[in-house]
């Protein structure tokens, strides 16, 4: 339940996150596919940077915690740099939409990713490890089961109603 959770409120987070930065800048972007509030890029790469962080947690695989920091930036990194680009590429796919496209952008990698954001991934994904998923983790724990469950309800006529509405826009 605890994992579930964490990849709706950080949907969340990020879906207000991009609204509010598609907000001040003025864009007529959308963040997500969904009706709802959810933008799973940001749910599913914090979910795989909390199971990297647990599992090398029980390994206990650096004891200087300055290069666990740094070791911890870089696997981020790359990890939320990959999830960006394989989520790009499934919403084009599936959906034939690009949220993003950073072809225009001076460092980017294909139209998915861009090396300043590669860098900033990194850094929220440290962050929030250190700082945000702990005190989460702690909250969550206190849930009742109920609320994962009326999560799940909320999201999955989100879901049918966005797949309805995706199907009937494909075949006009």
């Amino acid at each position: 339940m605890l994992y579930i959770n964490l990849v709706f409120i950080y949907s969340i987070f990020g879906f207000l996150m991009e609204s509010t930065i598609y907000k001040i800048s003025n864009s007529n972007l959308k963040s997500g596919i969904f009706y709802g509030p959810y933008t799973f890029v940001y749910g599913f790469g914090v979910l795989a940077s909390i199971i990297i962080y647990e599992f090398l947690e029980k390994k206990e695989f650096q004891k200087n915690k300055i290069l666990k920091v740094i070791i911890y930036y870089i696997i981020f990194t790359v990890v939320l740099s990959l999830i960006e680009l394989v989520g790009g590429n499934i919403l084009h796919l599936v959906f034939n939409v690009d949220l993003w496209n950073y072809s225009s952008h001076f460092d980017s990698i294909g139209k998915y990713i861009c090396v300043t954001n590669c860098f900033i991934w990194g850094a929220l994904g440290t962050f929030n490890i250190y700082f945000i998923y702990p005190k989460l983790k702690k909250l969550f724990k206190k849930l009742p089961k109920y609320y994962t469950y009326i999560l799940l309800v909320l999201f999955m006529i989100d879901f049918i109603l966005t797949m309805i509405n995706k199907c009937v826009l494909f075949l006009n």
